[in-house]
């Protein structure tokens, strides 16, 4: 799994990774732990990628993914996954934004890993969680990684 990304975190340790999993009642994969220990978040380079069942805007687009400890709080993995802990079920782990509100999700709930993308709009105006506004990217964080694509604009 290689992903070059730019604007990248002060790197990160086991120990911090283990806190925010322990403290958050998560595990996270294998795949995303190197994640976070390579680049600890940071811009893609490529951002691309394609979301399933999302008619209207089938493709997304990575503006940057947190990391542990990050300098910017938009883009701290604890300040944002703390921000909507109450207002999302648990297991849930937003891990990138698009830039315009949405997130990139760690699904984690039922022993399980999946990737979705979570269209905040019904959210942003009511605070009520919809399972129907998470749309299926990938069945792992490593088969995410690999469906990204540069954007072409």
């Amino acid at each position: 799994m290689s992903l070059k990304v730019t604007s990248a975190n002060q790197p990160t340790t086991a120990d911090a990774i283990g806190g925010f999993e322990r403290s958050r009642g998560v595990s996270f994969p294998s795949a995303y732990k190197e994640f976070l220990l390579t680049s600890n978040g940071g811009v893609p380079e490529a951002a691309l990628f394609p979301i399933e069942g999302m008619a209207l805007n089938p493709n997304g687009v990575v503006q940057a993914f947190f990391g542990i400890d990050a300098e910017w709080p938009t883009s701290d993995l604890a300040k944002v996954h703390d921000l909507f802990a109450n207002g999302i079920p648990a297991g849930i782990v937003p891990i990138a934004g698009n830039g315009m509100g949405d997130y990139v999700c760690l699904d984690l709930r039922n022993g399980r890993e999946r990737i979705a993308f979570w269209d905040k709009r019904h959210f942003w105006s009511t605070g009520e969680w919809r399972e129907t506004d998470l749309y299926h990217i990938a069945n792992s964080f490593g088969e995410f990684l690999a469906s990204l694509r540069p954007n072409p604009v």
